[in-house]
């Protein structure tokens, strides 16, 4: 869990994407935000600073020298006053942290090379990960995300489509990658592209397989140039969609259907573990009578 990564992390906010939804859909529900590009990029006034507490209510706790010292410490590391309004909204919890503890872990988020314009866009999307110093764990996980991802833009590109990646162990994501690879046989920038790391292997492969039994979707041969178009729906169309729109856009039948698919589906599975079970206690069977 990211919890494990991070320090004194977000109690309220269970997973990263979740969370900037919220701000997000906050900000589209009110006529004017602090997302708007200010005049004066490094200028922080009291009306700035109104502003983000309507759209944050939870800012209203942070003093007058709390809001100076943060605003000045990103400052003095790149980041505009807009882009600190953006963190400041998205995590109030910034302020608790000591300055050195900023600057530490904006040096961390700097070592991976993202390029300054593409970590401000991280940061400010998820500030929660302003929460994390050094930390050797979270740097080998993101050297694993790079051992298949092939360069740090596609890291920064698959953190930005799945944050919760930081949450999930290695094994998690490499079964995934390798379903999504060996049995659908997507390409890894399809894979990058999509939100399908976030989500659970079972229901990557539930959806696969109920596209399978309607014959739209069929694995490509082993040999085939990556590049020839596939008339397959593509990653980010199975992943990125809730039941209702991935059962009437992609598949095209009704959600009951899809619901009552994935009950029988379930208990097909079932059943071909209970097997499997069985098969494993025959030959326990069998070992023990040779003895």
């Amino acid at each position: 869990m990211l919890r494990k990564f991070l320090t004194n992390s977000n109690k309220y906010v269970p997973l990263l994407h979740r969370r900037q939804q919220l701000i997000h859909d906050q900000q589209l529900s009110t006529p004017s935000t602090v997302s708007t590009v200010l005049d004066d990029e490094t200028l922080l006034d009291q009306s700035h600073i109104d502003e983000a507490v309507r759209v944050n209510p939870l800012l209203a706790r942070v003093s007058p020298a709390q809001w100076r010292n943060v605003h000045e410490t990103l400052m003095n590391h790149g980041l505009n006053t807009s882009n600190f309004l953006r963190i400041a909204t998205g995590n109030p919890e910034v302020f608790a942290r000591p300055t050195q503890r900023l600057v530490d872990s904006m040096e961390f988020w700097r070592s991976f090379q993202f390029t300054e314009k593409l970590m401000f866009l991280l940061l400010t999307k998820y500030p929660e990960l302003l929460d994390v110093n050094e930390n050797m764990r979270l740097r080998k996980h993101i050297g694993y995300l790079k051992s298949f991802a092939g360069t740090s833009k596609n890291v920064w590109k698959l953190l930005m489509n799945c944050p919760d990646l930081l949450e999930q162990s290695e094994r998690r994501v490499e079964e995934k990658v390798t379903y999504l690879k060996e049995v659908m046989r997507v390409e890894i920038p399809e894979i990058i592209k999509s939100e399908a790391l976030s989500k659970p292997l079972e229901e990557i492969r539930c959806r696969h397989v109920f596209l399978v039994r309607l014959g739209i979707f069929k694995p490509r041969p082993l040999k085939v140039d990556p590049d020839e178009p596939t008339k397959n729906p593509l990653l980010y169309q199975i992943t990125n969609k809730s039941d209702n729109e991935f059962t009437t856009k992609v598949c095209h039948v009704t959600l009951a259907e899809f619901e009552a698919f994935k009950g029988l589906y379930a208990r097909e599975l079932k059943r071909k573990q209970d097997a499997e079970y069985e098969d494993e206690d025959m030959q326990l069977v069998r070992g023990y009578k040779k003895h």
